[in-house]
Parts: C-alpha cells; sequence; structure tokens
C-alpha cells in the first residue's frame, strides 16, 4: 500500500510539472477585504431576509456579526444567499445512506449524482440497483464520477448501468488512450452532490462506497478493522437552495459535454418554504483561478469571536491559513481540531502532523481518533456560521479539485452542529504540547518528509 501511494503521487506531481508545476494559492491581503463589505445582502426564497435573519439570530448584535459574514461570503463567492430551506443533519453512512436512498426509490423525473468514488461493493449495489429500477420507470439519470475514484470497481459494474440508459461521464481519465491530456491528471473532481427532481439534495463528504455501511460509534460486533468505522458527515436540503445544487450540476454537466446546460421546469421546479434555514454554497473549480473556499475559510475564521471548531479527514493547510488559526487562538478564541489519528494514508496524517507544533504552542487545541477513520470536512464558528461538505483544509481541495461546500447560518443548525462535535471529540485524544513533545523521535524525519508533500495531497 505504501508503495502505492508513493507511486500515485510521484504521478500526479509530475503531471502537475507538465502542466508548468500547477497553480499556487495567492498570497495578497486582499483575500481579506475583496470588495467594500457595504453591499446589500443578495438573498433568494420565500422569506424576507429580515425575518430570515431575526429567526436565525435573535440578538441585535450576534445579527450585526451575522451580516457582516453573509457579506464577506457573497463578496467571495457572489453568490446568493437563499432562505426557507431545511436542513438534516446526517451522521455515518447508514444514517445518509438511507435518506438519499429513500430520495432515490421516490425519483420521479430525474436523479443527478456527483461523485469521487463509485465502487461495486454493497453501497455500491444497492446504489445501482435503485437507478436501474427508477430509469426502467422512465426517471432520467446522471453521474459524474472521479476516474481515479473508480480504480478499485470493476468494469461491468458500470456496463450494466450504461445498458440501462444511466449517461455516466468519467473525470479526467487515467488512461491516456482516453484523453491524451495527461497534464490534468493532477485535476480530480472530489464533490460529492445528488438532486433528486430539482427538489431534494444532499452534500457532505461521503462516496459512494461500502466503508458507509456502518456506523462509527456503534458498529457491529467482530468489526474492528478501520475500513468497517468511517466518521463522516453529509446533509440533506430542501427548499429553495436545491436549485442551486442543481445549477451547480448542470452547468458542469453542459461543460463536460459541450452543451448547452438543460433548463425548464422540469429540472428547476417551483421551491416553496420548507424551513428556517438560510444557506448559500461555495465551490472551487479545478486548475481554475478560483479560491472561493479558500477565501471564505480564512476570512471567516478572521472574523471569529468566541469559538472555530473543524472537523477535518485531510488536514494540510498553507502558512496563510496556518498563520489565521494561530492569531485567533492568541486573541482568546477557542479553536478545536478534531483530526484523524488513524487513516487510510500514512502520508496525509503526517503531513498534518508536521503543523502541530505552532498551533499547539499558539494555544490550538488538537484532538485525533484513534478508532475510526475521521473523514468529516465540517466547521463551525461562533455558533452562527457552520459549513458541510466535500472541502478538506489542503492544496488538493483548495487548488487542484472541484469541490463544494454549503454554508448554513444561524444558531439552530450551528447549535446542532456544536453537539456533535462535542459528542465527537468525546471519541477523541486530546494532543498537548507536552504530549506532542515527548512523541517518539522516529516520527519526527517522517513528520518532516511527509510535509514536503503538502501541495500534491
Amino acid at each position: 500500500m505504501m508503495v502505492r501511494q508513493i507511486q500515485i503521487i510521484l504521478m500526479f506531481m509530475a503531471a502537475g510539472m507538465l502542466a508548468a508545476c500547477g497553480p499556487s494559492l495567492p498570497d495578497s491581503d486582499e483575500l481579506l477585504i475583496l470588495r467594500p463589505l457595504d453591499c446589500e445582502i443578495r438573498a433568494e426564497g420565500p422569506d424576507a431576509l429580515i425575518h430570515a435573519l431575526n429567526a436565525a439570530i435573535p440578538s441585535f448584535d450576534e445579527e450585526r456579526h451575522l451580516r457582516r459574514m453573509l457579506r464577506i461570503d457573497q463578496a467571495i463567492t457572489d453568490r446568493p444567499v437563499f432562505t426557507g430551506n431545511r436542513v438534516r443533519l446526517l451522521i455515518d453512512g447508514p444514517m445518509a445512506y438511507e435518506a438519499i436512498f429513500e430520495a432515490m426509490r421516490n425519483a420521479k423525473h430525474h436523479i443527478h449524482v456527483e461523485t469521487f468514488i463509485l465502487d461495486d461493493e454493497e453501497m455500491g449495489r444497492t446504489f445501482a440497483e435503485i437507478l436501474l429500477e427508477r430509469r426502467k420507470a422512465g426517471v432520467e439519470v446522471r453521474i459524474i464520477y472521479d476516474a481515479f475514484g473508480i480504480l478499485n470497481a470493476e468494469e461491468e459494474y458500470f456496463e450494466r448501468l450504461k445498458q440501462s440508459g444511466v449517461q455516466l461521464f468519467k473525470y479526467n481519465p487515467l488512461d491516456p488512450t482516453e484523453d491524451f491530456r495527461v497534464w490534468r491528471i493532477n485535476q480530480r473532481h472530489h464533490r460529492k452532490i445528488l438532486v433528486v427532481d430539482g427538489k431534494i439534495a444532499f452534500t457532505g463528504g461521503m462516496n459512494i462506497s461500502g466503508v458507509y455501511s456502518h456506523s462509527s460509534f456503534s458498529p457491529p460486533a467482530g468489526l474492528s478493522k478501520l475500513k468497517d468505522r468511517w466518521r463522516d458527515t453529509h446533509i440533506r436540503v430542501e427548499g429553495p437552495i436545491v436549485t442551486e445544487f442543481q445549477r451547480l450540476f448542470l452547468r458542469l454537466w453542459g461543460k463536460l459535454h459541450e452543451i448547452p446546460a438543460l433548463s425548464g421546469a422540469a429540472y428547476y421546479p417551483e421551491t416553496a418554504f420548507a424551513g428556517p434555514s438560510l444557506v448559500r454554497m461555495m465551490v472551487s473549480s479545478a486548475g481554475d483561478a478560483e479560491y472561493d473556499i479558500y477565501q471564505v475559510y480564512l476570512s471567516i475564521f478572521a472574523q471569529a469571536r468566541r469559538r472555530i471548531w473543524v472537523t477535518q479527514g485531510y488536514f494540510s493547510p498553507d502558512e496563510r491559513l496556518l498563520g489565521i488559526l494561530e492569531a485567533g487562538a492568541r486573541r482568546g478564541v477557542d479553536i478545536r481540531l478534531l483530526l484523524p489519528g488513524a487513516t487510510d494514508s500514512w502520508i496525509t496524517i503526517n503531513s498534518s502532523r508536521a503543523h502541530y507544533q505552532q498551533l499547539l504552542e499558539a494555544g490550538v487545541r488538537i484532538f485525533e481518533r484513534k478508532d475510526a477513520l475521521q473523514h468529516a470536512k465540517t466547521a463551525v464558528v461562533d455558533t452562527i456560521w457552520s459549513t458541510v461538505g466535500s472541502a478538506n483544509l489542503d492544496y488538493r481541495s483548495f487548488l487542484h479539485a472541484n469541490e463544494a461546500n454549503a454554508i448554513i447560518y444561524g444558531e439552530e443548525f450551528g447549535g446542532r452542529m456544536e453537539d456533535i462535535f462535542l459528542i465527537d471529540q468525546k471519541k477523541n485524544e486530546e494532543i498537548t504540547l507536552t504530549v506532542w513533545q515527548q512523541r517518539p523521535w522516529y516520527r519526527r524525519p517522517v513528520e518532516f518528509f511527509a510535509s514536503f508533500f503538502d501541495y500534491w495531497l
């Protein structure tokens, strides 16, 4: 496994060099002040924004804080905030896929899917059977998946889907006979989005994979392997924000097929009030000079007053992000990171650990989970700003991958995010500065070596 990982990294590095070393993150202070923040907040949905804000944040001072966050996110993403949404938090595979499969089984017109991994194990087989049944009922099915993410799946799995009329798109094939542009091999499709009938959408960190068959909190007896205990987070959304999910999918589908994006009422049905949540999307595109997710994280973390609680599966931040976390901790912000203590990639976990010393010295609290594979990509700031999606805090997500995160504003959802964070924290082991300084000497050169691969992980 270790040899395979190094081969893959070297392959990606070689491809990046062919592409003039690939893009890089900007280092200008303009990242935090893109334009004046006195603009009107653009909102779409059935609720007047002022009523939605009052429902989300009852305190006047907190409402001003939230309004600033809304303006920052709008200035960076240039996307409206949608009011009138219902957002359900889904913890681990069994809960998430029960909701996903139920929505798919009830599809009447279309099912649109974006995923990184699509495997042919238990979860993937159930997924395929539902799609085949829905195709027989005349439901349109379109899937975008990543070529790297299907390396472990058999071709027969995809042939069966094709034969039924499922429309598939393999993103950036690894085989040069399929696509001669080998320099694009480092650009991957990492988004996890599912849209059903333009009315229900899902996003988060979960792929379509057998690793999500069991909960990380209570796997069946006898399942002790790490692959049987993945901790991840997804969300189910209803309301006007689903229009934005649909738009993301259809624009990408049209771009990849070089055709006009699909439109019309069948794909964009009218959406009514579904709940109290304000939601916005933020995205990053592989290989493009778009750093929306990176910029939003930097800017919102810099605005935090009380706390920044982050859960990440892959954490290899650049110096600017590290600096903002350190500065926040030094000014008294409660910053906590839930990170993997066991992982499917030895090089990524050691790359993360290479940054622990400076974070711990600044007062950032770090926790590692060793009894399950931590894969969730979430954050909650000051209880009023939360995000769930596919993006990790690393160069790959910021520069080399298509990513999408939902931002959910308000104390109700933020409170739920904090509750699950504290439940997770109890399952983690805190890494204090004293403990870290006493780690075995031989781990230090491994961490140092792994840090050289930050840009490619």
